[in-house]
């Protein structure tokens, strides 16, 4: 095909030998084979002239459309190393995602208009499989993923809260350490923690871990919040899910001696020699995003408006730890008798 199309344009079959560093004879038999493989004569060649039949000068316009088209696709390629391009899906958890990261998302698609969003909510278990089965660019989990063909990159800490209605702690049996959890109905969030059965603290004394019943079981938060208010029981939930009704009374603190480890917000993305720049400028926009508004955590514990935030980490094939500012304000939490 490029023989033929080299030899229209030059105009002989020397100049296009000469041009794709073969010799005359076979750019002669390259011409003769597409001819007998069409059916059809392209060129009528005399001694001095070569002149385009009607079926060769279809067929030329079919080669130079197809030729368009292949080089507008290397550049596209080459595009995505430099630039934000193309399609970017994400999956994420369901209520986070819905609450918070749809909100980032739709920024990240505001200041990158060339690129394509597909954002997936899921809250099943996520396999490694599907980053290649279903063409998963970048998926958002609070827990890593143990697999050295995958990179988890630190986003942001997240603030868990154990937290229940005032009515439900008013009638039970009074909780003064986790190990009194063993005696309440708990809802747990499946798949939250390696072990949804322990829930782990840090209290005056070190780390507590506490062996709980569960009561009710979902990979939902918001139905696990529904769940709390209705008095079914304690609810161990991400802080982003509940700070409404906290603030409102509708939920209380247990245990406030006993602070809830925070746990990580991770972007998971295939490993490779070169990450996509679509996935590298996602995760840098992200981080930032994430650090500068007040989504998970503690308001104490946040950036407030006028504090300098420092960039965010750039991609790598780690997983960098950002660092709370030292002169960030605290406030006292609030207690739960």
């Amino acid at each position: 095909m490029e023989s033929f199309v080299r030899v229209v344009r030059t105009g002989s079959f020397t100049a296009a030998a000469d041009q794709l560093g073969l010799s005359r004879a076979l750019i002669s038999r390259h011409v003769s084979d597409l001819e007998q493989r069409l059916g059809v004569r392209l060129l009528t060649r005399s001694t001095r002239t070569l002149q385009l039949t009607e079926a060769g000068r279809a067929y030329l316009d079919y080669c130079e459309t197809l030729f368009r088209d292949i080089e507008e696709k290397e550049r596209s390629i080459v595009m995505t190393r430099t630039e934000p391009a193309g399609t970017l899906k994400l999956i994420t958890p369901k209520s986070f995602g819905q609450l918070h990261l749809a909100d980032a998302i739709i920024d990240f698609a505001r200041a990158q208009p060339r690129l394509t969003i597909s954002h997936i909510l899921e809250n099943i278990a996520f396999r490694t499989s599907e980053f290649s089965e279903r063409g998963i660019d970048v998926a958002l989990r609070f827990s890593p993923i143990a697999n050295r063909t995958l990179v988890s990159q630190h986003i942001a800490d997240m603030d868990w809260v154990l937290c229940a209605s005032p009515d439900y702690l008013a009638r039970a049996e009074r909780l003064i350490r986790p190990a009194d959890l063993a005696r309440h109905p708990c809802l747990v969030h499946i798949h939250a923690a390696p072990d949804d059965h322990v829930w782990r603290f840090e209290g005056p004394g070190g780390n507590v871990a506490a062996r709980i019943t569960g009561a009710f079981y979902s990979n939902s938060a918001l139905t696990l919040r529904k769940a709390a208010l209705a008095e079914l029981g304690i609810a161990l939930l991400p802080r982003y899910s509940v700070a409404e009704d906290l603030a409102a009374g509708a939920l209380v603190i247990v245990l406030p001696r006993y602070r809830v480890p925070t746990r990580p917000l991770l972007a998971i993305y295939p490993r490779a020699k070169e990450v996509p720049k679509k996935v590298q400028t996602f995760i840098e926009f992200l981080s930032k995003w994430m650090a500068t508004r007040d989504v998970g955590r503690q308001p104490s514990r946040h950036h407030k408006p006028g504090i300098a935030v420092r960039p965010a980490p750039p991609v790598t094939t780690g997983s960098p730890t950002r660092r709370t500012p030292r002169n960030a304000p605290r406030a006292q939490a609030r207690p739960m008798a």
